[in-house]
């Protein structure tokens, strides 16, 4: 009975922050967002044994509101839209930090997964962790790369000539290794490891892949649209699992990201 009750109040804890997240990207009513960081504070005191996940989604939560104001600015501020989101993308190593700090004043571990990666573990068909058939890692990524490459490949010549991909590569390579390295240090480094540690892999498979999607809402991606993003976060989130890295991840989403820069879908 004591174990249902801790779970039902982890899943409440993961509840509220995927609420969080939807209500701060849609700028919402900031009562709304007030009373979710007060029912946050109220938990951390009343469950002290679960103190430093609730804080950790605090202040996450708190991070990411600091990253929204000042993305806001941003954009108010500064015309030249390549470096709005350029210095949009960088404001993300704030919820990095954050969760670095929580982790240091708790005295937890954190591990941001910048290790070599594993690139013999295997993937298994249709259940990734077991199935019928196996494939390295290294196999899969190369599949889904070229795979993701060979549906925008079409888009971006359909769209740009020889000059303007010229004129896109820099920042498209500048944009999509800042924002390729500090989504995965955020959702499958820094915040899975408190998630995993905390509760466990599970746990942080489903939470930090729908938070991922969904956080999206917050640069004017439609709901909907960023709710299918969460679908890129689990299979990302799955390479890590499998690698014990976010390297190949980080590879994986630049690719993604520069095929997006040079297909129109960024500026």
């Amino acid at each position: 009975m004591k174990n249902t009750k801790v779970n039902f109040i982890k899943i409440m804890i993961g509840i509220i922050f995927l609420l969080g997240i939807i209500l701060i990207s849609f700028e919402s009513n900031n009562f709304l967002i007030l009373l979710i960081f007060m029912v946050l504070f109220t938990l951390s005191v009343v469950y002290k044994r679960n103190s430093y996940l609730i804080i950790s989604v605090f202040i996450f939560l708190l991070s990411f509101k600091a990253y929204a104001l000042l993305r806001h600015l941003l954009h108010l501020h500064i015309e030249d839209i390549q470096v709005v989101v350029i210095l949009d993308r960088l404001l993300l190593s704030i919820i990095v930090l954050c969760l670095v700090l929580t982790s240091l004043c708790f005295k937890k571990p954190i591990v941001l997964g910048l290790n070599k990666p594993n690139w013999n573990n295997r993937i298994y068909f249709p259940f990734v962790t077991h199935g019928f058939h196996s494939i390295k890692i290294s196999t899969f990524l190369i599949i889904a790369i070229l795979g993701n490459m060979l549906v925008f490949v079409p888009l971006i010549f359909f769209l740009n000539d020889s000059e303007q991909l010229r004129n896109l590569l820099l920042f498209g390579v500048a944009f999509s290794l800042i924002n390729a390295f500090l989504e995965e240090l955020i959702w499958r480094g820094s915040f899975f490891s408190i998630l995993s540690n905390e509760v466990s892999i599970l746990y942080a498979l489903v939470f930090t892949s729908l938070a991922f999607g969904l956080h999206h809402i917050v640069i004017g991606i439609p709901f909907f649209a960023a709710f299918s993003f969460s679908i890129g976060g689990l299979f990302f989130a799955l390479v890590v699992i499998k690698t014990n890295s976010i390297i190949p991840a980080v590879l994986w989403h630049f690719i993604i990201n520069m095929c997006m820069v040079f297909g129109g879908l960024i500026i």
